[in-house]
């Protein structure tokens, strides 16, 4: 419901509720504001010192790509409580599924990397996307 596409599949990835809240109140920079399997454990870690940077939006990237992957939202079968919480900011992250283009696993596990530091930045990912694009054209090229 947040990732829209065009007819030429130009895909943009938005939350509407929260655009609609920022620009509606003013944002308290210590409020946790998105969906729990979406937000990066050092933002639900509630440190005052944790704000949303570009790290933690790779981290929401690195879900979405999951649910682009398998069809449904990260911990699907989990409650969206403090127990889910707890596991993410332990580690947890979705079960990988082995059926995706070479890289993308890769990739996505990168953006969901428990040291923000340690996450790709958007060129970086833009850089990637590129070479399993052209990876998976070339393999399909390769079985006509």
């Amino acid at each position: 419901e947040n990732i829209l596409c065009n007819n030429e599949y130009d895909v943009v990835i938005s939350d509407l509720g929260i655009s609609k809240l920022s620009t509606e109140i003013s944002i308290n920079e210590n409020e946790i504001y998105g969906i729990i399997p979406y937000i990066a454990p050092e933002i639900l870690q509630a440190q005052k010192s944790n704000k949303y940077i570009k790290a933690s939006e790779i981290y929401s990237f690195g879900m979405i790509m999951w649910e682009l992957m398998t069809g449904r939202r990260p911990f699907w079968d989990q409650n969206l409580d403090t127990e889910l919480i707890i596991k993410i900011c332990d580690g947890i992250r979705p079960p990988i599924n082995t059926n995706a283009p070479e890289g993308y696993i890769e990739l996505m596990q990168l953006c969901w990397h428990p040291d923000p530091n340690k996450r790709p930045t958007t060129w970086a990912i833009r850089q990637l996307l590129g070479e399993i694009s052209l990876n998976e054209q070339k393999s399909q090229t390769k079985n006509y």
